[in-house]
């Protein structure tokens, strides 16, 4: 029987050769196009056979994600085959295939390093050359401007950081890397990569794009590493940034700014001045800033923490939620829900197919359809304010002191209230129906609820943040 295990293990083995023979090909070549699923569903199978023989310790190896790339396939392979090697120890010619990819120095000392525990160590310090990351050199350039400048910066391909420091200069920093040298097509496409600085007076101009014919590029974003590390004055007029793929970070900056990316998340910090965004895949994450604000995602949450300034907000594919924003809040939501917490400033709130949980002290208008909604007015109501629900219940919690008048309506659902102070101005109750004035004569709250039922509460208790 361990003979016959013996003689599987070795065709498995034979198996992995292969596998990365053909990967390693393939990055090199680009021969067996869209054949990594192929690869990546062999790989698997051979771990979980050696798994079921008992052949590799559980947990040490895991299995491919079934997007891997033909360089990660090769790694992969190889670093099961080293494994097995010194079990297959009168099978030269594989162990010469494993010597030949990590070394001799790693065959000569895998004994010792699997009894010590140090199998990780061992691969990650063995890996060749021709297997780690491809780095140019980096773009390192200082351009003296006006403080009142701008910054332009539109590209291809990239994340951008933008920082800034008390100086009258601004340094652009440039990393490129493809993540393997075997991804031989990923390093081709990095050098083709073209990036262009154009001083001028009053702005610096940076452009990069891939030359003409590399529009495949798109496709094969996970292969490379490219980072705009920018540092610009304190008082710059403005940043105006774009990439058609990756993250853009500005942090500690007075002035405008306005960004956007297709594919990558947008982060701001610590910002006086207005702010622009727009992402159609990633979420935007805002906190410490000073100025109006303006956001769109497609596919995205949208937060916001501590604004002084209005705030307008639109994500077709995510939720919003805000904290300690004092100004207006303009917020749309097509596929998620919204939460505000401590507002102030007045809200025009929408959301399609989700809840609307908000704080604010008004005016409100607030709409949902497929949801509930659930008010909490901070204070004295300041302007007519209307909540509608179509789909769910509407809950508001008002002040004890609250002056307003309230004309609430809600079809297929029940009214009721805490409020005792509430004066009815029809002659009869009406189900469904409540008219009247609480606390004396103050802003209208209009209520209209289909589907659920209607709730006035008198004591307001905060959100948990």
């Amino acid at each position: 029987m361990e003979q016959e295990r013996q003689q599987e293990i070795r065709g498995l083995f034979q198996i992995l050769e292969q596998t990365a023979e053909i990967a390693e090909n393939s990055a090199l070549t680009e021969n067996y196009k869209d054949g990594e699923s192929r690869c990546v569903s062999q790989f698997n199978k051979v771990l979980k056979r050696l798994s079921a023989l008992d052949a590799v310790p559980d947990a040490l190896f895991e299995p491919l994600h079934e997007d891997a790339n033909y360089s990660e396939i090769s790694i992969a392979c190889n670093h099961l085959a080293a494994y097995l090697s010194e079990g297959l120890g009168s099978f030269p010619d594989l162990k010469g295939m494993v010597t030949n990819i990590l070394g001799k120095r790693f065959i000569e000392n895998i004994e010792e390093e699997l009894k010590e525990g140090k199998i990780g160590d061992l691969i990650r310090n063995a890996i060749p050359e021709f297997m780690t990351e491809t780095t140019l050199d980096d773009i390192n350039e200082s351009f003296n401007v006006s403080p009142d400048g701008r910054l332009i910066l539109d590209v291809d391909f990239g994340t951008i950081d933008i920082r800034t420091a008390e100086r009258e200069s601004v340094n652009v920093v440039v990393h490129r890397a493809a993540k393997f040298k075997t991804d031989r097509h990923a390093t081709d496409l990095l050098r083709d990569f073209q990036v262009n600085i154009n001083p001028k007076e009053g702005e610096l101009q940076i452009e990069a794009r891939f030359k003409d014919g590399k529009r495949y590029w798109k496709r094969n974003t996970d292969r490379l590493n490219i980072h705009f590390d920018i540092t610009v004055p304190q008082t710059f007029h403005g940043v105006y940034l774009k990439t058609a793929a990756g993250t853009i970070t500005v942090q500690d900056f007075s002035g405008a700014v306005q960004s956007q990316t297709n594919s990558g998340e947008l982060k701001f910090e610590n910002i006086t001045g207005p702010i622009f965004g727009n992402t159609v895949n990633g979420d935007v994450r805002l906190a410490q800033c000073e100025g109006n604000v303006r956001i769109e995602a497609l596919r995205g949450d949208i937060e916001i923490n501590n604004n002084i300034g209005s705030v307008d907000i639109t994500t077709s594919g995510g939720s919003i939620r805000c904290v300690d924003v004092e100004g207006e809040i303009i917020g749309t939501t097509s596929g998620g829900n919204i939460k505000l917490i401590r507002c102030q400033g007045g809200t025009k709130v929408e959301a399609s197919g989700g809840s609307i949980d908000l704080e604010n002290d008004g005016p409100i208008t607030a709409k949902t359809f497929g949801g509930s909604i659930n008010a909490g007015i901070s204070g004295q109501l300041k302007g007519d304010s209307t909540i509608e629900a179509s789909g769910g219940d509407i809950t508001v919690s008002l002040p004890l002191n609250v002056s307003l008048k309230v004309d609430a309506k809600c079809s297929g659902g029940e009214i009721a209230s805490e409020l005792t102070d509430v004066i009815v101005t029809d002659d009869e109750h009406i189900s469904g129906q409540l008219y009247g004035v609480v606390n004396g004569d103050g802003p209208l709250l209009k209520l209209r609820c289909i589907g659920g039922d209607i709730d006035l509460k008198c004591n307001h208790v905060d959100n948990e943040t």
